[in-house]
């Protein structure tokens, strides 16, 4: 039976979350707040709004990955100065100090994830996958907005 793209797809993001929580547990985070770690190492200073637009995700959802960061003292919310609204985000010594930690979980989860794949295939799963994500992307930020008037 030939299954849809969805189906593996959805089975694969499972055991990569299962992976990396596995991987990760020792740090005190999950698959989801490396990748937000992973976002503010490259981009430290940014808002909440920016980083759910770069995680392409929703705003509860970040906000609920982001709170154990904070407990654990790996990220700090700071007020914006142009706008006391807007929180900016900021890594702390301490999430610095895991940053190795978090690359190597990835480059080891890459790892795993290609074996057997050439460099050209590679690429091209990257292309194929990152298209597949900007069109469910956009069709359910569409849908949201369409809902929303």
């Amino acid at each position: 039976m030939k299954e849809s793209l969805g189906y593996y797809i959805a089975t694969l993001s499972r055991y990569i979350n299962l992976y990396i929580n596995r991987e990760a547990r020792a740090l005190g985070i999950n698959v989801h707040q490396i990748r937000i770690m992973k976002i503010l190492y490259e981009h430290e200073g940014i808002n909440q709004e920016v980083l759910t637009e770069l995680m392409k995700s929703d705003k509860i959802k970040i906000s609920k990955r982001l709170d154990p960061l904070v407990q654990n003292g790996y990220i700090e919310k700071l007020k914006n100065t142009e706008d006391r609204r807007v929180r900016n985000l900021y890594v702390t010594a301490k999430g610095w100090e895991i940053k190795e930690a978090i690359f190597a979980i990835h480059k080891e989860t890459t790892s795993v994830l290609s074996k057997g794949f050439t460099d050209d295939e590679q690429i091209i799963i990257r292309k194929l996958l990152d298209q597949m994500l900007d069109n469910i992307y956009q069709e359910v930020r569409e849908e949201e907005q369409y809902h929303k008037h």
